[in-house]
């Protein structure tokens, strides 16, 4: 191809820092899909527009020179104007072999630490994802099985008939009736998140219906749940601490305007 067949000049040839091409490809992905070939001018990305972004940055290699930086057709990925490697071979025109060989030794070494840093970073990353995981798993499981007992602790209140629930009125079995069902619908949807999540995230807002519908049931009853002899601690290992009475006090306070008479 002569020069300038397609290009206006070399000038005008785009070059990419690593950095800069990956968040091509991540940020920009339509656009990205559209880029020419330094080369020869044909589509040099296209054939990724159905691929994810993270896929793509993998596969860098396949369309982008490391060493000039330029995006490349997949006919030209290899066989293209490169000024370091033209450089670096009229550099190697002067060496000896002695001296070539302990170039690409070196070049592989180098190589293979790269290679070992990130199977070394891809590992520590996957281990503390599945540190995360196994974490959450853990406290779905403490709040299904408080939901459970709650859920529990109602179905017993509803059930009794007699005795004193008879004294507690119609009004207080009704709202215990209506809250049984919730109760039990929301242990139901907790359990099957710890079975199989369908969010990273904890079901914040189901775990303070529960609480508000036990704090609500211990009200009204003027009973609670005993767990291994000790009441049952609605509070989760992970939750700040609670306030002392002066924090508490002080927030209260903090309503009010100063200097009023």
């Amino acid at each position: 191809m002569a020069d300038g067949a397609v290009l206006a000049s070399e000038s005008d040839v785009k070059r990419y820092p690593k950095a800069d091409i990956e968040e091509f490809a991540k940020s920009d992905k339509k656009i990205f899909c559209k880029a020419k070939c330094a080369e020869c001018g044909d589509p040099a990305t296209k054939r990724f527009k159905d691929m994810m972004s993270v896929m793509i940055v993998g596969m860098l290699d396949t369309f982008w020179c490391r060493d000039c930086g330029r995006v490349l057709c997949q006919s030209h990925r290899y066989q293209h104007t490169c000024e370091i490697l033209d450089r670096q071979k009229e550099r190697n025109k002067n060496i000896t072999h002695e001296q070539l060989a302990a170039q690409i030794a070196e070049a592989e070494a180098r190589k293979q630490a790269f290679e070992d840093e990130q199977r070394g970073e891809t590992r520590r990353v996957a281990e503390a994802e599945e540190e995360q995981r196994l974490i959450r798993k853990d406290r779905r499981q403490i709040l299904a099985k408080k939901a459970k007992v709650v859920e529990d602790f109602l179905q017993g209140i509803t059930r009794d008939t007699e005795g004193a629930a008879a004294r507690r009125g119609m009004a207080v079995r009704n709202e215990l009736l209506e809250m049984y069902p919730k109760a039990k619908r929301i242990a139901l949807t907790l359990y099957n998140e710890y079975l199989h999540p369908t969010t990273k995230d904890l079901a914040d807002e189901d775990w303070q219906d529960v609480k508000e519908i036990y704090q609500r049931a211990t009200e009204l009853t003027g009973m609670f749940v005993s767990v291994e002899g000790e009441a049952l601690d609605m509070r989760n290992p992970w939750d700040p601490p609670a306030a002392t009475p002066e924090q508490a006090a002080d927030a209260e306070g903090a309503g009010f305007g100063r200097g009023l008479l």
